[in-house]
C-alpha cells in the first residue's frame, strides 16, 4: 500500500482502498500514476510532540519517508508527503514554516526526475557494458545481468537458490568460493534491496556481483581461503510491485488482509523480533509479521546466513548515506565496539574517497533509531560484524529524491558502495 494507515479507522481504510482502486482504473499507467495531480509537501518536526501532531495531520496523505521517528543522533525529523489539495492547504495553515509546498504534481515530478524502471537489451559481445547503469532497470533486466556476469566468471561464481518468495520467485544468491575455503574460514555475506522501493540498493548489488567477477577473473587467487556470498535481490516480489504498480511499496507481498499487503522483511528476523522500532499492525510499513521468520524471503536469507560462520555481513539499503553497525536494537555499546569502529571507519574512508560523498559511521540505534528483528543485528548475533549501508542521497529534503533519486546518481553510488564492499572482503582475507 502507498500510505501509512497508523491513524485511520477501519471504515476510513475501506473507503480509502475503494478510492485508490477507482483511481487506478482511470489513471493506472505506471508506478507513479497514483500521485498524479497531487502536491508534494515537505515536513520538518524538531521535537517528538510536534512530530506526533504532524503525523496525525497527514494521516490522509501518502508518506514517502522510512521510519517516522525522531533521529537518535539529535536534530529534526524530515518527512515528505503527497497529499490532496485540501489536506495540503490545511497543513500549510497548521504548520507555518514547518510544512512547505515542494511541487504541485507528485506523479509528474517523480516521473520526470527519476523515472520508471526500463528493460535492457545487451548488444552481442557487450553483455556487461556500463550503459546498464545509465537508467533504472526492471526485474528481468537485473536478473539477466547477474546471469551474464556469472557466465563470464569461468566458474569462479555460481548461482544458487535459497528458496522461493511468497509469489514463487527464486531467492537467488551468487557464491564465490576461493581456493582452499572450508566452512569456518573467513566469509562475507551480503543482501541488497530487502526494501522494495530502494532501487539504488539493488543496482549496487548487481554492480558488486559483476565487478567481483571481474576481479577474480583478473586475479584468480584473490579470494583464496575466503568465501563471498551475495543476494543481489532480497525482495523480488516487492520490487516487481514497485516497478509497475506501487513505486514506494516497502514490504514483501504477503497478503496480510484485504486492505494491506506485506511484511517488513527487515523487522522479521529472529533476533530481538518485535521489541522496538516495528509494528504489529499489518497496514504499517514497519509491520514485523505474525511471528519471527514468518516470511519465505526471511527464511531464505536466514538459511544463507546460517549455513556457515560469517566474518562480515553487509545489508545494503538507501537512503541517508550511513554506515551503521551493532547494535541496532539498543543504544548500549556492543562488546566488539572497537572492532566495529575500526572496520566501519575503513569502509567509510573507502566509500568517501571514490567520489567525495560524505557518509556517517556508527552504531545504528545511536546514529539513526532503534529497531529490532533486522538483518544486521541477526548476523551480529551469529558472530559476524554486521553492518547496514544506507546509500545516496544524503537527505530527502534537498531534492525530494529519497527512494527515487535521479538516474544520474546510479553510477557513482554503485561505484562507491563497491569500494566499501572491497574493504569488508579485505578484512576477511586478512584473517584467512
Amino acid at each position: 500500500m502507498f500510505r501509512s494507515f497508523a491513524f485511520l479507522s477501519v471504515p476510513a481504510l475501506v473507503a480509502d482502498a475503494a478510492r485508490v482502486r477507482t483511481r487506478r482504473k482511470v489513471a493506472g499507467t505506471d508506478c507513479f500514476s497514483p500521485y498524479d495531480g497531487k502536491p508534494i509537501m515537505t515536513l520538518k518536526a524538531c521535537d517528538a510532540a510536534e512530530l506526533q501532531e504532524m503525523l496525525s495531520a497527514v494521516s490522509q496523505c501518502t508518506l514517502l519517508s522510512d521510519d517516522l521517528v525522531m533521529p537518535s543522533g539529535g536534530g529534526c525529523a524530515e518527512n515528505v508527503a503527497v497529499c490532496d489539495m485540501h489536506a495540503s492547504d490545511a497543513l500549510l495553515v497548521q504548520f507555518p514554516g514547518k510544512v512547505k509546498l515542494a511541487d504541485t504534481d507528485a506523479g509528474t515530478y517523480f516521473r520526470r526526475t527519476s523515472g520508471p524502471a526500463q528493460s535492457y537489451t545487451a548488444v552481442e559481445g557487450m553483455e556487461l557494458s556500463d550503459d546498464f547503469y545509465s537508467d533504472w532497470r526492471d526485474y528481468d533486466a537485473r536478473m539477466a545481468r547477474i546471469d551474464a556476469a556469472v557466465a563470464a566468471s569461468g566458474g569462479a561464481a555460481k548461482i544458487e537458490s535459497m528458496g522461493k518468495s511468497v509469489e514463487g520467485r527464486e531467492m537467488k544468491i551468487v557464491r564465490f568460493t576461493g581456493k582452499g575455503y572450508v566452512p569456518g574460514n573467513p566469509k562475507v555475506a551480503m543482501t541488497f534491496n530487502i526494501h522494495a522501493r530502494e532501487w539504488i540498493a539493488g543496482m549496487a548489488g548487481i554492480y558488486a556481483v559483476e565487478k567481483l567477477v571481474e576481479k577474480v577473473v583478473n586475479n584468480p587467487g584473490y579470494l583464496d581461503g575466503v568465501e563471498v556470498v551475495m543476494m543481489p535481490m532480497a525482495n523480488p516480489d516487492g520490487f516487481v510491485n514497485t516497478q509497475g504498480f506501487s513505486r514506494f511499496h516497502r514490504k514483501n507481498m504477503n497478503k496480510n488482509s484485504s486492505l494491506c499487503t506485506g511484511v517488513d522483511l527487515n523487522r522479521n528476523f529472529a533476533f530481538q523480533w518485535g521489541t522496538v522500532g516495528s509494528s504489529g499492525i499489518p497496514c504499517m510499513d514497519n509491520y514485523h509479521g505474525s511471528a519471527a521468520v514468518s516470511e519465505p524471503e526471511t527464511k531464505a536469507m536466514t538459511k544463507m546466513m546460517d549455513e556457515s560462520p560469517m566474518t562480515v555481513y553487509l545489508d545494503v539499503h538507501a537512503f541517508t548515506q550511513l554506515i551503521l553497525s551493532a547494535w541496532g536494537y539498543t543504544k548500549d555499546d556492543h562488546p566488539r565496539k572497537a572492532e566495529f569502529k575500526a572496520l566501519g571507519v575503513k569502509m567509510q574512508d573507502a566509500i568517501q574517497s571514490k567520489h567525495g560523498a560524505e557518509y556517517t559511521e556508527g552504531p545504528g540505534a545511536q546514529v539513526l533509531y532503534a529497531v529490532g528483528g533486522d538483518t544486521a543485528d541477526y548476523a551480529t548475533s551469529k558472530g559476524a560484524l554486521g553492518y547496514c549501508f544506507e546509500l545516496r542521497p544524503k537527505s530527502q529534503l534537498w531534492s525530494l529524491a529519497g527512494f527515487a533519486p535521479p538516474k544520474s546518481m546510479i553510477q557513482p553510488t554503485v561505484e562507491e558502495c563497491f569500494e566499501g564492499i572491497l574493504v569488508a572482503i579485505g578484512h576477511a582475507k586478512a584473517q584467512a
